[in-house]
């Protein structure tokens, strides 16, 4: 737990300056655990904050739908509702709590005068009230229904709810009264005086975690019971009853197959790459979207059918009259769905694969054979640009695994910028590019190693961009064996630093001298043996020159070949560049840039200058004895060498390619995320399946993939409250009237409405963005059909989330199937 204690988040705020006396540091440390816990807004980088941000969503759901369930059998039992005077001033407040927001709106937009009442802003004292008023409506109504109706776990439920309550209000006030809390809100206690109130508020915001906390330990205990009970041999029954209904209802597997095959068969009339280069690139990614669509629109045709059909039916009579659990009822089915896309995805790739096979590398070889006859007939020219597009195509279809540095610039003046120039160019909003005049000594720098980083905002102190070394440089080559020398020299000096040092222990002063010692032996070893492979290579070369004096070329080839083989093969560096133009040049001239490689450590240097080529992968080869000592650290600087010409490049656009897998398996990892889409989206159908009619429930499915798939971006500018012209409402009225969304309009009746309601309804949309999976977090087909490889931790990253998002709609479907009568 101590190394939990000392993330930067929590130290950032245990550490915050403190009005009066300190507290202990314990105190310090359980109150930023606490905090961590409890604020939904605030998470930790990593997967420990991603599990703590997942348990108090989810938590936050088990308390919301606790309350809505109790409240809806308050309803019925009419436990509440029966006309006493809380009922009338809960109704009263709901209305008050619009009038609030209408007051708060009104004086935003300076219609009234702001008004205080005891130091409250008048519209906020207003809201407090009626939310007040509210609380105190849903408390009767809960303690009354649940010692009527509810057991002795609803009452344990009830009451750890409100002692998290309790717990959340007291961490609140105490986050104020140690100071804490003026760390969180970044304010300096010398200018701004924190009061209770304050605490009050992030209190509140606190509760509601840790009251959902209660209902979750509730509901663990009632899913552990039931996964108690659960049988593999009913989950397998039931997923094959889905897999034949599937098949017997609408014929799906074949449907999509066939689909899938009649799109492939016209797919090259339509698929005109702009660039040969492009062609790998254009149908990889093209032949992912179709598996994602097709796929996609069968699971949200089938799932949501499925379990309102057998209700409407009565089939179901036959399935819950036997010892069946309602989860068993849910898993079995997406069990079964999920078998059907399994048998899919497997099928689309074999097809894919073929394919592409068929298409993309019967062009490769074609364009190879026309190098060799445009070789043959003395055009060499042709030839050249040839094979340099069957190079290309090769690129594309590969499993690069790139490793990139940390981008910063120069400019024309010398002076140090963590962004280049802006041209104006339209930019990504995930990676924009920067630029580099040519012709000056402006240059891009991507710095390799273990480093601090240069950005004083950035939520990482220290980077670690590593070049793995060992990887890349062969041990019982000439360079490995010197990249050993180098450590062990490293190694030895570090420890004699330390044994100079003074007040060192005995015990570790013997210990890094016997270290010492293993280490000059050792490199005595490695010195040896590196000399010998030296000698050997010159000799080599001696022979081989000798060979071709006598006129023996084959033989002088062979052996040049065994001579590079005790050497490790060259580093490739990759690079996707951009050019901006401002004057035309010379017609046909290339810009050219200049490349500087150089190793900190050892002072070893490499440096080329070539021609850019847009759209293209350039490559260049440094030789391994650059590696060769550098411990994982490199600095590369690119220079552009034309005149009047801007050269852009952004982070991922230069790499060292550590390694190039099999693109088979990699196109494959693609479409493993196709299949975790398609995971989510069949606990979405079964849960929308449990409670509603098939024409909603397929709706309700829709509306999530649509969702998830085109509108989470714009859900989360709702939650960072970043959408520009204001909310929906507000938006609709710069549509009908054609104002811009920078401009303030104008403070009419119909703005200051449109605002209320954007204040009423954007809160409640914010909080979709927790309940709305993110599909295109599970989308990899840009880095498949880019010739990346797709990294297994971020495939298993990828698993986690997509259960993440499962689970809780699985668990949900269980609960509201346990509750209804199914077979009414």
């Amino acid at each position: 737990m101590s190394v939990l204690f000392a993330f930067p988040l929590i130290w950032s705020q245990a550490a915050a300056p403190m009005p009066g006396a300190a507290p202990p540091a314990w105190l310090q440390q359980a109150l930023a655990w606490l905090f961590l816990f409890g604020e939904p807004a605030v998470t930790q980088p990593g997967l420990i904050g991603a599990a703590i941000e997942w348990l108090k969503v989810v938590s936050l759901i088990c308390l919301f739908g606790w309350v809505v369930s109790w409240l809806t059998a308050a309803l019925k039992e009419r436990t509440v509702a029966r006309g006493s005077w809380l009922d009338f001033a809960a109704l009263a407040a709901g209305a008050g709590f619009v009038g609030s927001v209408l007051l708060r709106v009104l004086e935003e937009n300076k219609r009234i005068d702001a008004h205080e009442v005891a130091g409250i802003a008048l519209s906020s004292f207003l809201g407090a009230l009626c939310g007040l008023l509210v609380f105190l409506w849903v408390e009767w109504g809960l303690w009354r229904t649940i010692r009527r109706l509810g057991r002795w776990p609803d009452l344990l439920v009830l009451l750890g709810i409100h002692l998290g309550m309790a717990l959340g209000i007291g961490v609140g006030i105490m986050l104020q009264r140690v100071g804490i809390l003026y760390g969180i809100l970044q304010i300096d206690p010398t200018k701004v005086v924190l009061t209770w109130r304050d605490g009050l508020v992030y209190g509140v915001r606190l509760s509601a975690t840790y009251m959902g906390y209660a209902v979750l330990l509730r509901v663990l205990g009632i899913v552990v019971l039931e996964l108690l009970a659960v049988r593999a041999r009913r989950l397998y029954s039931i997923a094959s009853v889905s897999v034949l209904e599937a098949h017997r209802r609408m014929w799906a597997p074949w449907v999509v197959i066939a689909v899938f095959l009649v799109v492939l068969a016209f797919t090259h009339w339509f698929l005109i790459p702009p660039r040969a280069a492009e062609m790998g690139r254009l149908f990889v990614g093209t032949l992912l979207l179709l598996c994602s669509l097709l796929l996609t629109v069968m699971v949200t045709l089938l799932t949501p059918l499925s379990l309102p059909t057998d209700i409407q039916q009565q089939t179901i009579y036959t399935i819950v009259s036997k010892p069946v659990r309602r989860v068993e009822l849910i898993w079995g089915r997406m069990i079964g769905f999920m078998t059907i896309v399994s048998l899919l995805v497997v099928v689309f790739g074999l097809i894919s694969l073929g394919y592409l096979w068929r298409t993309v590398n019967g062009t490769i070889n074609a364009t190879v054979a026309e190098a060799v006859k445009a070789e043959k007939a003395g055009r060499g020219g042709q030839a050249r640009l040839l094979r340099e597009q069957a190079d290309q195509l090769r690129t594309r279809m590969a499993a690069r695994v790139p490793v990139r540095g940390f981008l910063t610039f120069i400019d024309s003046k010398g002076t140090a910028h963590l962004k280049g120039i802006d041209v104006g160019q339209e930019q990504s909003m995930r990676e924009p590019r920067s630029h580099i005049e040519g012709g000056t000594p402006a240059a891009a720098i991507w710095t390799y190693g273990r480093f601090r980083n240069p950005n004083p905002n950035a939520a990482n102190p220290e980077i670690d961009r590593r070049i793995p070394v060992r990887s890349l440089l062969r041990a019982d080559s000439i360079e490995g064996l010197l990249n050993t020398i180098y450590e062990l020299r490293f190694q030895i000096a570090a420890a004699e630093r330390e044994t100079a040092a003074p007040n060192l222990p005995p015990a570790r002063a013997s210990q890094l001298t016997a270290g010492i010692s293993r280490n000059k032996a050792e490199l005595d070893r490695v010195r040896e043996a590196h000399k010998g492979l030296v000698t050997e290579a010159t000799a080599s070369e001696a022979r081989a020159k000798e060979a071709e004096a006598a006129g023996r070329a084959t033989q002088a080839q062979v052996i040049r070949r065994e001579a590079q083989a005790l050497h490790s093969p060259r580093v490739p560096l990759e690079m996707t560049f951009n050019v901006y133009r401002t004057t035309k040049g010379r017609i046909g001239e290339p810009v050219y840039a200049k490349i500087e490689v150089s190793n900190p450590q050892t002072g070893a240097s490499y440096t080329d200058i070539f021609p850019i080529r847009e759209y293209y992968t350039n490559k260049q080869f440094v030789p391994a004895e650059i590696l060769a000592g550098s411990l994982g650290a490199l600095k590369i600087q690119v220079h552009c060498l034309s005149a009047t010409q801007y050269l852009g490049m952004a982070e991922s656009d230069l790499y060292v390619l550590a390694q190039s897998g099999n693109f088979g398996s990699n196109f494959m990892k693609g479409l493993f995320g196709v299949w975790l889409q398609a995971m989510v989206l069949t606990a979405i159908g079964v849960f929308a399946g449990t409670f509603l009619s098939w024409p909603v429930a397929l709706l309700t499915t829709i509306a999530f993939a649509v969702g998830g798939h085109v509108f989470f971006s714009y859900l989360l500018q709702f939650a960072h409250s970043a959408v520009l012209g204001g909310g929906p409402f507000e938006s609709l009225i710069r549509l009908l009237t054609h104002d811009n969304q920078m401009s303030e309009l104008s403070p009419t009746l119909a703005v200051l409405t449109a605002k209320t309601f954007d204040s009423l309804v954007m809160p409640i949309m914010s909080r979709l963005v927790y309940v709305v999976p993110n599909f295109s977090a599970f989308d990899v087909s840009n880095t498949v059909s880019n010739g990346f490889a797709v990294r297994w931790a971020h495939m298993g990253g990828n698993l986690l989330l997509a259960l993440a998002y499962a689970l809780p709609f699985s668990i949900a479907g269980y609960f509201i199937l346990k509750n209804r009568e199914v077979a009414a």
